[in-house]
C-alpha cells in the first residue's frame, strides 16, 4: 500500500499486524521515510563541508543509548534497519542533535546562549473553557470535548529546518497505552502528547543536571514523557512513576499533567535533588526554574513574563485563547518571543537559532490534539483524534516540509 497516495487514514486500516515496539517502529519509519532520508542526506552533506568530528557525539549517543527501557531501544533498531542513510549521522540525529547544531551553526550561533526553548501553559478547571471552533480552510477544528484541563506547548529547538516533524500516533500494545502525539520523524524521543486513556504529559527543558552522573545512568526528557504515557492512566499515577527514581538521575525540566479532572505542573530540579509542585489555576513555564535556583536566560524570563502578561485575569481560557497566545510576537522578531521565528543571519537551516517547530494543544480526559507545523501564526490548525482518520500528510511530515520549505 502506498501510504501517501491516501488523503487520509486510520492507523487501523494502515496496519493491523503491528503488536510490537519493533513493529511499531519499522511501520512508522517505512511511512516518514522519505523526509528522515532527505534530512539526512542534507545533514551528511553539511557535515563534510564543515569538517564536523562525530566521534565525541556517537560517544554521547552510544552512552545514552545504555539510558533507554529495552522496548525504546528496540524500536530505535528497527527504525535505523529501515532508513537507507550513513547509520552515524542516523545516530547523531536521534541522540545528539543539539550538539550536532552547535556545531553546524555559523559564526558563534545562539543555541550556545540559549540552551533550550519552549513555552508551556496550564490551565486548569474550572478556568479551562473548551470552544466549538466551525472548520475551514485555515481552521479545521470542530466540536467540544470534556472540558478537562489543557496544556499548550510551542515546541521551540535549534536546526527546525532539518527536524522534520509529524503525528505519531502509536498503538497500545505489549501492555502499555496508546499515544497521539507529534514530534520529530525518525526518533524515539517524545516530549508532549496524549494517551487514549486522556494523559496529558509535556515538558519544557532546565539548564540545570547532575554533573556526577553519567549519561548512562540519566533518564532523558524525551523517555520520561513517553514512559508516563505509555505506563500512566492518571496524573497520580505518572507522579507515583517520577518519584520512584532518584531525581538526581533525571533530567532539569518543568513537566505539565492532565488527565480529566486534576492537572499539575512539577519543577524536577536534579541538583537538589527536589521535585516542587505547582498547582494553580494558569500555569506558565519557559527554560527556568521559578521555585527554585536555576540558570536564567534572557529570553526565558521574557518569555515567561509575556505569557503571564495573556493568560492573567479571572476570565475563562478556552483553545482559541491558547492558539492566539501561542501566536504571540511581543518581544519579537527572534528569540524572545512566544512564537519565535528564524532570523536571517542563521540561515536556512536555523542552526544558531532556537525557533518554533510546531504547536500542539492537549486536553485532559480527551485523546485528541490541535496542531500547526511550523510557527502557528504561518500554519493551519488540525485536530486529530486517536484511533481515527488523520491527514496522511501529516503522518508522513510531508507538511512540515512544504511549509517550512
Amino acid at each position: 500500500m502506498d501510504d501517501t497516495a491516501v488523503e487520509s487514514a486510520a492507523y487501523t486500516d494502515l496496519r493491523t499486524d503491528v503488536d510490537s515496539f519493533a513493529d511499531h517502529a519499522r511501520h512508522r519509519a517505512e511511512t516518514e521515510r522519505e523526509v528522515v532520508e532527505w534530512a539526512m542526506d542534507e545533514l551528511e552533506t553539511l557535515i563534510d563541508e564543515r569538517d564536523v568530528d562525530l566521534e565525541p557525539l556517537l560517544e554521547y549517543g552510544r552512552r545514552s543509548r545504555e539510558s533507554l527501557p529495552d522496548r525504546h531501544r528496540r524500536a530505535y533498531e528497527a527504525m535505523a534497519e529501515v532508513f537507507d542513510v550513513d547509520p552515524e549521522v542516523y545516530d547523531v540525529y536521534v541522540f545528539a542533535y543539539s550538539e550536532l547544531c552547535e556545531e553546524l551553526a555559523e559564526g558563534e550561533g545562539r543555541s550556545e546562549k540559549h540552551p533550550k526553548g519552549c513555552t508551556n501553559a496550564l490551565v486548569s478547571t474550572p478556568k479551562a473553557e473548551t470552544a466549538s471552533v466551525d472548520g475551514g480552510d485555515n481552521n479545521r477544528v470542530s466540536d467540544a470535548d470534556t472540558g478537562g484541563p489543557m496544556v499548550l506547548k510551542n515546541r521551540d529547538i535549534a536546526g527546525r529546518g532539518l527536524r522534520p516533524k509529524s503525528i505519531v500516533e502509536q498503538p497500545a500494545f505489549e501492555d502499555t497505552y496508546g499515544i497521539l502525539t507529534v514530534d520529530t520523524c525518525g526518533t524515539i524521543s517524545m516530549f508532549k502528547g496524549v494517551n487514549d486513556q486522556g494523559l496529558v504529559a509535556a515538558n519544557t527543558f532546565i539548564d540545570s543536571e547532575r554533573a556526577d552522573v553519567d549519561p548512562e545512568n540519566q533518564l532523558r526528557n524525551g523517555t520520561v514523557i513517553r514512559m508516563i504515557l505509555e505506563e500512566c492512566s492518571t496524573v497520580g499515577e505518572a507522579r507515583t512513576l517520577l518519584e520512584s527514581y532518584p531525581t538526581r538521575q533525571l533530567c532539569g525540566q518543568t513537566l505539565f499533567l492532565a488527565d480529566a479532572t486534576d492537572a499539575v505542573l512539577l519543577e524536577v530540579d536534579p541538583v537538589a535533588e527536589r521535585i516542587t509542585v505547582d498547582d494553580d489555576q494558569v500555569v506558565t513555564r519557559t527554560n527556568h526554574f521559578v521555585h527554585a535556583r536555576s540558570t536564567q536566560t534572557e529570553s526565558s524570563t521574557k518569555r515567561r513574563q509575556r505569557a503571564l502578561e495573556l493568560l492573567e485575569g479571572d476570565h475563562r481560557l478556552d483553545r482559541d485563547d491558547l492558539w492566539r497566545f501561542a501566536q504571540d510576537h511581543e518581544n519579537g522578531p527572534g528569540d524572545d518571543s512566544i512564537c519565535r521565528h528564524p532570523e536571517p543571519d542563521v540561515g536556512e537551516h536555523a542552526f544558531g537559532q532556537l525557533t518554533t517547530a510546531s504547536t500542539a494543544i492537549f486536553e485532559g480526559g480527551s485523546a485528541t490534539v490541535d496542531l500547526g507545523m511550523g510557527n502557528p501564526c504561518e500554519t493551519e490548525r488540525t485536530r486529530c483524534r486517536f484511533g481515527e482518520e488523520i491527514p496522511m500528510d501529516l503522518r508522513t511530515g510531508d507538511r512540515w516540509l512544504d511549509r517550512l520549505h
